[in-house]
């Protein structure tokens, strides 16, 4: 089958990405040929079908150009002709029997839709985030979980300012929002594929095609996992390891917050984000000369200093979805202590593959950290229960199976 695959980035952007560059390696695993369909960009794989590919929206230079620039890149964001153009030629040229769809919001948009629904292409779509239903994709505002636009009640992002704290950002949030409902194109959808069962529930709480939702966890190719167990070398270094964003919907601020209480224990933080600036400072002011922040790194590198942790920390305090760090950790056969909230107490179930606290609760996550840092043996067991749970839920053998009961002849 020729597999049209739509995501915002054809390069590593995150969790989104590795779910992309997973599935697409399953589908030519399987014998299938992959047409992917993204934006312009100098990082980006090549690719046959770059031609077709859209202008890219850097939507940080927005603000650089004149203010007729800007108006016209906010709208391409919410309606694309252009996406609409460049996928008429792709298929115009190109057999697609069917598309499976990713992040397309602000990018691609969801205009889309309806090219492929006049042309009866079934589509599949796997949600990443929370768009349709929150206008900030992540059911956050000003660093707290915010449920206000509950109904299509959208104008809550504009008068709360919940995107980026800005009310001209928030202002144009709302209104793709509005626009998409209305016009509704999100019912040429054939399915709607949801990574966690929370996530599922989130969109049928919110009324959203609740007959198109399907739960399916994602699949994972554990081979780099693999290699980095195998190629990382002994040390009697003992830590433990957060790895996410530095913004406060990630929770480090909480993590630095707790490790007052454990001067003794080393932490390293991967990662880089807006809110470093602060947690540094408050490094400093505290004197915690145990907690090491090692920036961005590359994967197989992250991986072995996941590898040689004694156990994960994922403080989120947004509804995750499902992240692919914790698959990661487990999948090494570490514990990770998690806050109780979105898809992680999928993953993480509590005194059993690990811990699970109260998003924010600084000091019962520090009981928590000093609880399982000083039991090794607890470690142990909880690992093995992490790899084995883990590699039950997540992998590309269910993922596939399942994706096939959705797309009849794949």
């Amino acid at each position: 089958m020729n597999i049209l695959v739509v995501h915002r980035a054809w390069y590593p952007t995150g969790g989104d990405w590795t779910y992309v560059e997973n599935v697409v390696n399953i589908y030519e695993q399987k014998g299938h040929t992959v047409i992917p369909f993204s934006m312009h960009d100098d990082r980006n794989a090549p690719s046959a079908y770059s031609e077709y590919f859209i202008e890219n929206i850097d939507y940080k230079n927005v603000n650089k150009r004149s203010l007729t620039a800007g108006i016209k890149v906010v709208m391409k964001s919410i309606y694309s002709f252009e996406a609409q153009r460049n996928l008429e030629r792709l298929l115009d040229n190109v057999k697609i029997d069917f598309a499976h769809l990713n992040v397309i919001h602000h990018y691609i948009t969801p205009t889309i839709l309806k090219i492929l629904k006049k042309r009866n292409i079934p589509i599949i779509w796997t949600l990443h985030e929370y768009t349709p239903i929150c206008p900030d994709s992540i059911f956050v505002s000003h660093g707290e979980v915010c449920e206000r636009c509950y109904g299509g009640k959208f104008y809550n992002c504009i008068t709360h300012s919940c995107k980026k704290g800005s009310y001209l950002a928030s202002t144009v949030a709302a209104l793709e929002n509005y626009i998409h409902k209305y016009l509704n194109y999100y019912e040429y959808v054939d399915y709607y594929i949801c990574a966690s069962n929370f996530q599922m529930q989130k969109y049928k709480q919110f009324g959203f095609f609740n007959e198109k939702l399907v739960q399916i966890y994602h699949g994972y190719d554990y081979a780099t996992v693999e290699l980095a167990r195998k190629t990382s070398g002994k040390t009697e270094e003992k830590y433990i390891v957060f790895v996410g964003r530095l913004e406060k919907i990630k929770g480090a601020h909480t993590l630095l917050q707790a490790m007052l209480s454990h001067p003794r224990i080393k932490l390293k933080i991967v990662g880089d984000g807006g809110q470093e600036a602060e947690l540094l400072a408050f490094k400093e002011a505290n004197r915690l000369d145990n907690v090491h922040f090692l920036g961005k790194k590359d994967k197989l590198e992250l991986l072995k200093i996941i590898n040689g942790s004694e156990f994960l920390i994922c403080p989120s305090e947004c509804y995750e979805v499902l992240g692919f760090t914790v698959v990661e950790a487990m999948a090494m056969g570490k514990p990770v202590i998690g806050a109780a909230i979105g898809g992680i107490p999928e993953m993480v179930i509590d005194n059993y593959t690990g811990l699970l606290f109260q998003p924010g609760n600084s000091a019962q996550l520090a009981t928590y950290i000093g609880t399982l840092y000083n039991d090794q043996a607890l470690i142990a067991e909880m690992g093995k229960n992490a790899e084995v749970h883990i590699n039950k839920i997540v992998n590309n053998e269910d993922h596939f199976k399942n994706l096939q009961k959705l797309v009849p002849g794949l």
